[in-house]
């Protein structure tokens, strides 16, 4: 029952149980209204600007600014869908995808090339008249990560370079081949360029149209292991390179997100200690260039991730670069002089950038996509000003709802010295229940969600997620768990999962329940819940399984039950991933088997004792369905309290907004079954 709460100079508020306030973030806002916004690209001849924006139907649309640039102080500027209807640009390359686009080179800028996500189709878009033509469709082949040469075919320079996935020969992961190709947006010609390694990406061409880099590594490396940086000569000619020449970056130095500057320097981010930074190395010169930026040496610069077409930094010109750093899992943006190596905060409200989010527009100014601690992800235009300051426009919002940012829990960055061996720190954010109507009974402590994020080479960022608030607002205390292995806190943390992955991060989540509660910020056990999805999903299936005693039930979204069947039933750029996670050189075949066995949850669902909801679509490429059916059919066998529900049509993540209003629906009713004090 609720009973108001009288507060001298304060607006009354509602006490009612933790778990049960009434919210203005439904549902619906959360998904329905809401897109994913990525890709900022601008056609540096013409300024013409585009973005993508991933909407709850499922498809990605392209957009164009039509007005209202950086330097603008508009705050609506006019933006056009340029996607014709039946089209979704969407790259398959990897399943993960990325780059789905590009601007081809000469012209107005307003000649686009593109992945169809439909048929993996590349395909040449007229912006103007909303024309599509079809140029290259081969079955079995998929394309991604564009980049056009910068003269485009008016000049004699038909040519988009792609990463190429070829299925043609087998489906069986290892056995895919990965290209670099050039494809003639003429004729539709496709010509191989770098072969022989197992994976790339990155293929872009020098601004003056001469050269070509890309970045390729084989198994068992990851795109932030053993990644190697190389260049070449083009000819436009013939579509071929020549002087290949090795870069940076090898088994022990990972070289990744090389950037072409209008001074003829190649950029790249470079991990050579604990801390990726940024060099540069001009074609005929025998060494690189640490950009030295005193006071950001222990810092991560880049972001080496699985998807396509990251784009973290970019020279604005050849005195000016911008880029994105991360600390402690929160992203800062910083402007360096180029002759100084000295850097300036770009004092914007941004905790979290998009991993494609950044893109020059001028000498003076960028587009960023990104979210804060209260605001919800959006494309801003930032320009910078003599004086030092930046102005920021907002350009696009990634939600058509508006939330005063008062409606919303602000998050608190935690570190703590874990108590079992090896000795480390563990790293989250926790955020509080936070509702300006209701507060909880006098004396009662919040129920508690961990959140363990995805990869499981990634981290969850401070920013806001509206997905997130919603149990905060209703009165849910939640901490995600930056585990060790996480990025964004240099390589030592990300590499110590090396081998431990499924007993080192669900240690870890046990000690952050333990540390949340004796801080006074939970009750413990008896009212904490874990959530996950895909790496994450694994997470919450160990947890239940190796510390069944501290969790009152948990969610696992598309989450991996099987080890070994994710060797088996992988993609490609995955298919060697546990090579690194779990096993050492020393271990031979049995030693391996016997680890993937006592790490696979489905050997061990008898130890769980929580409640498990499982939700999982039945087109996932990365963890196929089987997995959740064999952990359901497990759990129920012994008698257990378990749930499966499967997503129609939805792959590996889900994106239509109705079947993620129905696993929030599936979920809320779990966690107030399992977590709430009626």
């Amino acid at each position: 029952m609720a009973t108001i709460s009288e507060s001298a100079g304060h607006t009354a508020k509602t006490v009612a149980p933790f778990g049960l306030w009434e919210s203005e973030v439904t549902k619906e806002a959360v998904f329905q209204g809401t897109s994913a916004l990525s890709s900022p690209r601008v056609c540096r001849r013409t300024g013409r600007a585009y973005f993508t924006e991933s909407r709850p139907d499922g498809v990605n649309y392209i957009v164009e600014i039509k007005t209202a640039g950086p330097s603008s102080s508009d705050a609506s500027p006019e933006l056009k869908d340029v996607l014709p209807a039946g089209y979704n640009a969407r790259s398959r390359v990897y399943e993960y995808g990325g780059g789905p686009y590009a601007i081809l080179g000469g012209g107005s800028g307003g000649r686009l090339v593109f992945s169809n996500k439909a048929d993996d189709s590349v395909n040449v878009l007229d912006a103007d008249s909303g024309s599509v033509t079809k140029l290259v469709h081969t079955p079995k082949l998929r394309y991604g990560d564009f980049d056009a040469h910068p003269r485009g075919g008016d000049d004699g320079q038909p040519w988009v370079l792609a990463v190429e996935e070829d299925h043609a020969v087998s489906d069986v992961p290892e056995k895919v081949q990965n290209y670099v190709v050039a494809i003639n947006t003429q004729t539709g010609e496709v010509k191989r360029l770098a072969s022989g390694a197992d994976l790339y990406m990155y293929p872009r061409f020098s601004l003056d149209g001469s050269k070509v880099c890309w970045v390729e590594w084989d198994f068992p490396d990851m795109p932030w292991s053993g990644v190697r940086l190389f260049w070449a000569d083009w000819s436009g000619e013939t579509g071929s390179l020549s002087n290949v020449e090795h870069v940076a970056g090898d088994a022990e130095a990972s070289a990744t997100e090389p950037r072409w500057g209008p001074d003829g320097y190649l950029y790249y981010c470079h991990e050579t200690t604990d801390w990726r930074q940024i060099y540069r190395r001009r074609p005929g010169q025998a060494e690189a260039t640490l950009i030295d930026i005193k006071g950001l040496e222990d810092v991560e610069f880049g972001r080496p991730t699985m998807a396509l077409a990251n784009n973290s930094y970019d020279l604005l010109s050849d005195k000016c670069l911008v880029a994105v750093y991360i600390k402690n899992g929160t992203s800062s943006i910083v402007q360096v002089n180029l002759d100084t190596f000295e850097y300036k905060d770009v004092s914007v409200p941004l905790a979290d950038v998009e991993r494609d989010g950044i893109t020059r527009f001028n000498d003076n100014s960028f587009l960023a996509i990104g979210t804060g601690h209260t605001t919800p992800q959006a494309l801003y235009s930032i320009s910078l000003e003599s004086n030092g300051k930046a102005n920021m426009t907002t350009v696009r919002k990634s939600t058509t709802q508006t939330f005063d940012s008062a409606v919303f829990s602000v998050p608190e960055h935690i570190e703590f010295q874990s108590k079992k061996q090896p000795s480390r720190k563990i790293h989250g954010f926790y955020w509080p229940p936070h509702n300006p109507g209701f507060t909880g009974p006098e004396g009662q402590k919040p129920p508690l969600i961990v959140q363990s994020h995805g990869g499981p080479t990634s981290h969850t960022p401070p920013g806001l997620k509206l997905d997130l608030q919603y149990w905060n607002t209703r009165g849910y205390a939640t901490f995600a768990i930056n585990y060790s292995g996480s990025t964004g806190h240099g390589k030592a943390y990300r590499d110590s999962l090396n081998a431990n992955w499924g007993v080192l991060d669900v240690d870890d989540v046990a000690e952050a329940v333990a540390h949340l509660a004796e801080s006074g910020r939970t009750d413990g056990a008896l009212t904490t819940g874990i959530r996950g999805g895909s790496a994450g999903g694994y997470s919450v299936l160990q947890a239940l399984c190796c510390y069944p005693d501290i969790f009152a039930g948990g969610v696992c979204l598309y989450g991996i039950s099987e080890v070994k069947l994710l060797l088996d039933e992988t993609h490609k750029m995955e298919c060697r991933y546990v090579d690194n996670l779990m096993f050492t050189a020393e271990m031979d075949a049995e030693q391996r088997a016997k680890v993937m066995h006592d790490r696979s949850p489905v050997y061990h669902a008898g130890n769980i004792t929580a409640p498990l909801l499982i939700l999982h679509g039945d087109e996932d490429n990365v963890v196929p369905i089987s997995q959740a059916y064999t952990m359901y059919d497990d759990i129920k066998k012994r008698g257990g309290e378990v749930k499966l529900v499967k997503f129609e049509g939805e792959g590996h993540g889900f994106r239509k907004g109705e079947n993620l209003i129905t696993g929030q629906t599936e979920e809320e009713e779990w966690w107030k079954k399992t977590l709430v004090r009626k």
